[in-house]
């Protein structure tokens, strides 16, 4: 069943079927709902591809992620972020289309070289714009970004791009934490963060918090060697690893900061099987405020940022500017939304 047959059905031009379903504003009430009800009794359904083409767009809009998506899926944090977006593409009947920059150009390079394969592969997403999670400047994506001719929104990325970005206070929160064990008489911390890529992926808001922490205990006067790095690769597993990373280290900090509630509830974990004391042993501080966070045992001392209203703003701006509502120019970039210690048991 073709558009023809349905216009012969219901005995309107082509094009007024066209109009019933991509532009109804140029068709009256009674005209749309008779041709919409002709195509319905007929089974008649517009190709997507074709009605791509008569409207310039794809109703679609790609969420945009870095790592891998069976990485980003076990992360409650981006998965509270995809519901947020997923509720605004329900209210505006757009689709999500959820891809990973994971190398994707480097296991399909193209003809025109490696160093053009992730512009062309960033063209070939059929969306109407994009929104794009932990973009570092020195991602092979970054001068994509710069040269997209569609809309693109970033979030918890480099602050540095040319690009609409909605970040985090990530420093000001990590400093806050080590302010507070400073406070607390701590002088010997571990940082538990990610295991850095093979693939030289850097998040950027993970580098921030642990740059951040790592200066405030510097300009408390202790020395570099205060503050001891410890890695962990994955997510739901990273927070025990990191915990047995930490009870091995040679100089044993009292006080360890995670980049991510994630870590910190697992270390809290790992140190009631071994029989740890925390905060007496080891107090702990993490970072995002998950809901857990607050009924973990011990309650968890942790960084919190404000989970709604930062990817809310971000799909509203893209929804704009993907509408030709607003202009890049008239977005406040980068926007930083507030974070504030909220100080539990834990340490």
């Amino acid at each position: 069943m073709t558009l023809r047959d349905v216009a012969r059905h219901a005995g309107v031009s082509p094009t007024a079927v066209s109009f019933a379903y991509n532009a109804p504003h140029q068709l009256s009430h009674a005209t749309r709902e008779h041709i919409l009800d002709t195509a319905e009794s007929l089974g008649y359904q517009p190709h997507p591809v074709a009605r791509t083409l008569a409207t310039g767009r794809t109703n679609a809009i790609g969420l945009l992620v870095p790592t891998s998506l069976n990485w980003m899926l076990h992360d409650p944090l981006f998965t509270h972020f995809l519901g947020e977006v997923g509720a605004a593409c329900d209210r505006e009947e757009r689709r999500i289309l959820l891809a990973s920059m994971h190398e994707s150009w480097r296991r399909n390079p193209r003809q025109s070289g490696e160093d053009a394969a992730p512009i062309t592969w960033l063209a070939s997403i059929a969306a109407d714009g994009f929104l794009m999670f932990s973009i570092n400047r020195a991602h092979p994506l970054a001068e994509a970004v710069q040269r997209s001719l569609r809309p693109i929104v970033l979030l918890d990325s480099a602050d540095d791009l040319q690009a609409p970005t909605f970040n985090i206070d990530d420093r000001g929160g990590a400093y806050a934490a080590a302010q507070h064990l400073l406070a607390k008489g701590h002088r010997q911390f571990a940082i538990a963060t990610m295991t850095p890529r093979r693939d030289g992926v850097v998040i950027p808001s993970i580098e921030r918090r642990v740059q951040a922490f790592s200066q405030a205990v510097e300009n408390a006067g202790l020395p570099p060697s205060a503050v001891q790095i410890v890695h962990a690769r994955g997510v739901p597993a990273a927070g025990r690893q990191s915990f047995q990373n930490i009870w091995s280290l040679r100089r044993r900090p009292t006080a360890v900061f995670c980049v991510s509630d994630v870590r910190a509830l697992g270390i809290l974990s790992g140190a009631r099987r071994e029989g740890i004391s925390v905060p007496d042993d080891l107090a702990v501080v993490g970072f995002g405020d998950l809901p857990d966070a607050s009924v973990s045992s011990p309650p968890l001392t942790t960084v919190h940022r404000d989970m709604d209203s930062q990817p809310q703003l971000a799909i509203r701006t893209l929804f704009q500017l993907i509408n030709e509502q607003i202009s890049e120019a008239d977005i406040e970039s980068p926007h930083i939304s507030a974070t504030q210690l909220v100080v539990r048991e834990s340490s």
